[in-house]
């Protein structure tokens, strides 16, 4: 009986007797499960205690990096909304390649667990060009993908495509894209499910704006809003979940800025578009002082932004502000930089 593709490629993950893309892997480094010292060893064995504790209590798991662990950040309040009642674990840590992912997963990190589903985006920090090559990655993602479905056989596994990084079109992301179309071959759609989402970071131009990922790697809150909801539908489906949905709140049109300033209460114009994630819009504060939103993201009710101006007496003064939409209010927090120097206060704005 000759068994169909599909059933081959299963078999072919569960057993490690076969490669997707090769009869005979050579031994690098990709592949090779290593660890890592310092405050990377207090975080995996944090991990390992953590599994020990919810034995029987977590259904979904996230592997990778520090993009992954980026959910603990900048993504907290996207992680809460879509996954706090989820029983999630996050098993990112910041810098790992997939060798350092396939000696956590065997030292300890899902011991004792039995998850729903698995979110897996690792590859990344193997991609500069000292250290693997396109061929080497996939074998490394392919290895944890195989280690994952050896340890945990009735997990589904969601493997993302890696995502985009820098700014514009470069060799490294030429790199990730030939990684990610080999990688496409591990999806059976019972088992793994491949899902690229990738092109959502990016403008029509190809850009990665840096209210997505402000240093073009690593996410901002608005980003992980961007990741969240790419992945929603199919999540939910494989967790046998109802979707969740997170509406942006509408802040389109003119606003009313306020700060108190040192000689009282400033108020200022200010427009606000929304643009999926993005926020845009201006503060003008005079005739010609108006002040054009940098980075600007938008998540949920939350706001942040910049804005730049040249000092009067030398220098360049950097606001960073936050906020909360609620209604026909938003409120919140700026950071000014000036001279090296931080100050924090208030700021609010009222709809016209």
């Amino acid at each position: 009986m000759i068994l169909p593709i599909r059933t081959l490629l299963s078999l072919a993950l569960i057993t490690g007797s076969l490669s997707v893309f090769s009869a005979e892997t050579a031994n690098h480094s990709a592949i090779t499960p290593e660890p890592r010292q310092g405050g990377w060893m207090n975080r995996h064995e944090q991990f390992n205690k953590n599994a020990q504790a919810n034995q029987g209590n977590v259904d979904l798991i996230f592997v990778g990096d520090s993009i992954t662990q980026g959910w603990e950040g900048r993504g907290k309040d996207v992680w809460e909304k879509y996954y706090g009642h989820r029983k999630p674990l996050n098993l990112g840590i910041g810098g790992d390649r997939t060798q350092h992912v396939l000696w956590r997963l065997d030292n300890g990190n899902i011991k004792g667990i039995q998850p729903k589903v698995a979110l897996v985006m690792i590859g990344t920090n193997n991609s500069g060009n000292d250290r693997n090559s396109a061929g080497e990655i996939v074998d490394g993602i392919e290895a944890v993908v195989k280690k994952l479905r050896t340890k945990l056989p009735e997990m589904k596994i969601i493997l993302l495509g890696i995502f985009p990084r820098g700014e514009k079109f470069n060799d490294q992301r030429g790199k990730i894209l030939q990684v990610n179309q080999a990688i496409r071959k591990l999806h059976d759609g019972a088992h793994v499910h491949y899902v690229d989402i990738g092109h959502r970071f990016m403008d029509n131009d190809g850009v990665i704006p840096r209210a997505i990922m402000p240093d073009f790697l690593h996410f901002s809150t608005a980003g992980y809003g961007v990741w969240a909801k790419a992945i929603e539908t199919k999540l939910a489906s494989l967790l046998n979940d109802a979707p969740v949905k997170v509406p942006n709140a509408n802040v389109n049109g003119a606003w009313t800025f306020s700060i108190d300033g040192p000689d009282g209460q400033v108020n200022s114009p200010m427009k606000l578009k929304k643009q999926g994630a993005q926020l845009l819009g201006s503060i003008s504060m005079g005739e010609n002082r108006v002040f054009e939103l940098l980075n600007g993201g938008i998540f949920a009710n939350q706001v942040e932004f910049m804005i730049r101006r040249d000092r009067p007496q030398g220098g360049e003064a950097v606001y960073r502000l936050t906020g909360n939409v609620d209604g026909k209010r938003i409120e919140g927090k700026v950071t000014a930089e000036l001279g090296g120097e931080k100050t924090t206060q208030d700021w609010w704005a009222t709809r016209d």
